[in-house]
């Protein structure tokens, strides 16, 4: 069998030819993305970047892996592959801190959580949650896969009905790059529902709704759990997404304790 790495690049070569086909783009507009490097992080011309590493053995190993989809990199984003990415703040020369943009902070702060509760873990409340620095250090040795539902590199936003689109004429690549993970929690970031319509349409028909206004989906057949979630850089109350999500999610797990992941 193929490892990981090899079957993403394989994929993404077919997935670049595609788009520049179907919608003339150049190679350099291709962002690539996938199993998050899990390597040295080291600071290149002042940006801090994650090396390969053990990420596909991490994965293996795991309980519990997060396959987290969003939406597309913004030409402002700085990163034409996003298995790179360290949550630090970059241009701080040796120094490491962590970024603190309102992205990294609901990212860092929701993979954390998902990964802990699923694994039967103690879901904190927002207080007792841990501290950035330490958030970011759990992102960048977790077991995390980041994808963007569109390669092609966007502008500062992109709207639902372009994201749709994009999903729509791509969906055999998408679906067969989610495959490729068999992820245990899905978080859907953003795109009012797009997002988790296609999971559901191409990936896990049996995909049910936890409660009516709730963040929680499950597919039976699978003990898959997918977040509906808001784009982690909305403007909206961190704490009050945070309780959200945990409300809802210890609810669910109370009434389905079968999809926890015990921890080895």
């Amino acid at each position: 069998m193929k490892t990981f790495k090899l079957r993403e690049e394989a994929l993404f070569a077919r997935w670049l030819q595609a788009c520049i086909e179907r919608d003339g783009i150049s190679a350099d507009e291709f962002a690539y993305d996938g199993l998050l490097f899990r390597g040295e992080c080291r600071s290149v011309n002042g940006c801090w970047e994650m090396q390969p590493g053990d990420e596909t053995e991490l994965w293996n190993d795991a309980c519990c892996r997060l396959l987290i989809l969003t939406k597309d990199t913004t030409v402002n984003g700085g990163m034409d592959d996003i298995r790179i990415e360290s949550a630090r703040q970059n241009h701080t020369g040796v120094e490491v801190k962590t970024s603190l943009t309102t992205f990294y902070k609901n990212l860092t702060l929701w993979s954390y959580a998902l990964l802990n509760a699923l694994q039967g873990g103690r879901i904190l409340s927002y207080d007792d949650t841990p501290d950035w620095d330490r958030l970011r250090e759990i992102y960048t040795t977790s077991p995390i896969a980041r994808v963007n539902c569109k390669k092609q590199i966007g502008d500062s936003s992109i709207s639902n009905e372009c994201l749709k689109s994009h999903i729509e004429r791509y969906a055999s690549f998408l679906t067969e790059q989610v495959e490729i993970y068999d992820a245990d929690v899905i978080l859907c970031c953003g795109g009012s529902g797009v997002i988790r319509d296609f999971v559901n349409r191409c990936y896990l028909p049996d995909l049910v709704r936890f409660s009516d206004d709730g963040w929680v989906w499950y597919s039976p057949s699978t003990r898959k759990v997918v977040i509906d979630s808001y784009h982690p850089s909305v403007l909206k109350n961190k704490q009050e997404m945070y309780e959200q999500m945990m409300a809802d999610l210890r609810a669910f797990l109370a009434e389905y304790p079968e999809f926890k992941r015990e921890r080895r």
